[in-house]
């Protein structure tokens, strides 16, 4: 198998911990080589990662990232993410040209039993497989997808990088870029869902193999009302087994949540779980981070969970579901407004100097 993490140094401790607990709970794979697409990370670090790697006779291999934003053109929109969330759309000239497929893993998850499945999945004529992000249909609106349409979270992949290559996947997540001139929604995962999932080219994966943090905060019904997705593409049955048995835990950020298992006190269910891990690790005498959420944040944590839960689903619903997609489709309709004005009073101005 071949995995693919990216990282800067402030993760290199989350996604070390995540690579341990691979390696513990595929120790029957045949072979596994980690490739890291190295966003700053410092030499100590590296050492530690290497180490981990050698601790199980792994392979682990440091990538260098080109110049993505020249490569693009234009400036990309970080906002409150790192510019590595953006390089699993260039692996094709990241990683080497021999590598036919990889299993992409966000630095932020534990790994909790065999990824073999997922490694000899067919992907029939798709190219890429991931998990239902349950989004609603205004997401996809601000994409130019149909409420039909798959919207996946990137955290977990299988990609087939022949296909990719193939069909110059990566040109076309450029000319995404571009066209959203670098300030597209939830930034990677948004450009891929936006040129794939609009061409039926990516499967849906159980959700055991991203199990993403709101599935531990919300009942299966519950989660349907909050997030309204029109299509959802999980069932009943799968949302518990991924609850009860997940293979991936992606500890994705989540309002019900507050902090993550590197923080001090987290309270997640499989807490405990990423702490025996740590514990293991060269990193196990680093302290644990401090809670450093603003007050508004804490405190709007404490209203969601003390207000009656139906009332709290249709505020936070009303919320992610509709109004905050919404308010990005009208700012970006009048952002395009704007410039279509501001060329045609540049057009005139010159005409008339004429």
């Amino acid at each position: 198998m071949i995995i693919v993490y990216s990282s800067s140094d402030s993760y290199a401790e989350i996604a070390g911990i995540s690579i341990l607990s691979l390696f513990e709970n595929n120790k029957d794979a045949d072979e596994i080589i980690i490739y890291i697409v190295d966003n700053g990370i410092a030499a100590d670090n590296k050492r530690k990662l290497l180490g981990v790697a050698s601790q199980f006779g792994r392979m682990l291999h440091f990538l260098t990232p080109p110049d993505i934003q020249a490569m693009v053109g234009i400036q990309l929109t970080i906002a409150k993410w790192n510019i590595s969330t953006y390089y699993r759309l260039f692996l094709c000239s990241i990683l080497p040209r021999q590598i036919e497929r990889v299993i992409f893993l966000d630095g932020d998850t534990i790994v909790r039993g065999s990824l073999g499945p997922l490694w000899d999945l067919d992907l029939g004529d798709c190219s890429v497989a991931a998990v239902d992000d349950t989004r609603s249909d205004y997401y996809k609106l601000e994409l130019g997808l149909k409420a039909s349409d798959t919207y996946t979270n990137s955290g977990v992949m299988v990609i087939d990088m022949t296909k990719w290559r193939q069909e110059d996947v990566q040109q076309q997540f450029i000319d995404e870029l571009m066209k959203g001139r670098g300030n597209i929604p939830y930034v990677d995962q948004g450009v891929l869902n936006a040129v794939l999932s609009k061409q039926k080219k990516v499967m849906v994966l159980p959700p055991k193999y991203n199990a993403m943090t709101f599935l531990f905060y919300f009942s299966y019904s519950d989660l349907l009302r909050f997030r309204r997705p029109s299509s959802p593409y999980l069932t009943e049955a799968e949302y518990n087994e991924a609850v009860i048995s997940p293979i991936v835990v992606h500890f994705f950020p989540c309002f019900m949540a507050g902090t993550r298992p590197w923080h001090e006190n987290d309270t997640h269910k499989f807490t405990p779980e990423y702490c025996a891990y740590k514990a293991l690790s060269p990193w196990k005498e680093m302290p644990y981070r401090p809670d450093n959420r603003k007050t508004y944040q804490k405190a709007g944590l404490w209203v969601c969970k003390h207000m009656p839960k139906g009332l709290m689903l249709f505020c936070v619903s009303l919320l992610h579901a509709r109004v905050m997609p919404m308010m990005r489709i009208i700012k970006k309709q009048w952002e395009t407004l704007s410039r279509i004005k501001t060329s045609i009073s540049i057009h005139a101005a010159g005409e008339q100097h004429v």
